[in-house]
């Protein structure tokens, strides 16, 4: 579950117009049903580190200490042309990117494979099926849940073709060039 703030000022400068109320109910809810199940799912809250809420991490620490949740914390991702030195945290650490000439390269260097590809496909509202979080945009859509079953997109030619590129040549691959996939150093 993502916890991108301690206070509503932090979490809606990322989550614009969200209420972290909300959130944080919804958190202490499942917390709370998971526990009195007995259930072995794991509760675990992302915290997207950037310079509005760094200052936020014990409080942040404390909140998944109070809930029984792991928390992790990773470092963010911009989109160029976006402000994006805006929201680069001070501690270099957090910091996903090195900055030269104003624009913005992922520090480490990126291997020719991907396990979202075989564990994190996303599906859109209306039906399409994405082969991950990194296709903002439904740019890459291998096939729509309206016309094809999943597994007949998952095991199709498009997919099979996408995942033969990313493991060839993935820097070729716009949504792929942002990406920490295989990468050291982007989660804390």
């Amino acid at each position: 579950m993502s916890l991108d703030g301690i206070d509503q000022e932090s979490y809606s400068k990322y989550r614009v117009n969200g209420n972290l109320e909300t959130v944080m109910a919804g958190i202490r809810n499942v917390s709370l049903e998971r526990q009195r199940l007995n259930s072995p799912m794991k509760l675990e809250l992302q915290f997207l580190v950037n310079r509005f809420n760094e200052h936020q991490i014990a409080q942040a620490e404390s909140f998944a200490r109070e809930v029984k949740a792991s928390l992790r914390l990773k470092s963010m991702q911009v989109i160029e042309g976006h402000d994006a030195g805006e929201w680069m945290p001070s501690a270099g650490k957090f910091a996903r990117y090195e900055t030269s000439g104003g624009r913005f390269t992922i520090k480490n260097p990126m291997p020719s494979r991907c396990l979202r590809l075989w564990l994190n496909p996303v599906i859109t509202w209306d039906g399409k099926v994405l082969p991950c979080c990194f296709d903002k945009d439904a740019e890459y859509e291998m096939g729509n849940l309206r016309s094809e079953t999943f597994r007949e997109i998952w095991h199709g030619n498009k997919f099979r073709k996408f995942r033969l590129k990313v493991l060839s040549d993935r820097k070729s691959i716009p949504i792929c060039r942002n990406c920490t996939s295989g990468m050291r150093n982007v989660e804390f």
